[in-house]
């Protein structure tokens, strides 16, 4: 059973050196923690980080505005289906749509590196234990 998970990395040697945290991500694939660096593998591609390089990092909740203004829409929708079914349908969708996808943007670990325009974002599926060795590794 473990030769089938690895795949690229069952015949390779460990991304990080000594490893502190290893899980996977929500949407496929697994991020590792180590003493040096972190390694998430979302698939597509690897990303390693070296801790040195950490400015920031975060948990983001749900974006509880966003929730609320399409939940808001959703509304809106439904309670003009009796005006106007095509256009109360579109607004209710639009709306449902919206609410999914702040959904599965919750829980997002935001991590600020030096010389990235962007912060790198992964969706571990325990974010506040990989947050909680983050937090241990950057501070040791």
């Amino acid at each position: 059973m473990d030769g089938d998970s690895g795949g690229a990395t069952a015949d390779t040697a460990s991304p990080v050196s000594d490893e502190r945290y290893a899980g996977s991500l929500r949407r496929g694939g697994s991020v590792v923690l180590g003493d040096d660096r972190l390694v998430v593998d979302r698939g597509d591609g690897r990303v390693v980080v070296d801790l040195d390089d950490v400015v920031e990092v975060s948990l983001q909740d749900v974006d509880w505005f966003l929730a609320v203004m399409s939940a808001a829409l959703v509304g809106f929708g439904l309670l003009s289906l009796c005006r106007s079914v095509p256009l109360g349908g579109a607004f209710a969708v639009a709306g449902a749509v919206s609410l999914a996808l702040t959904y599965r943007k919750r829980n997002a670990l935001r991590i600020q590196v030096a010389g990235r325009a962007d912060p790198l974002r992964c969706y571990p599926e325990d974010p506040g234990t990989l947050l909680d060795e983050l937090d241990r590794a950057l501070s040791g």
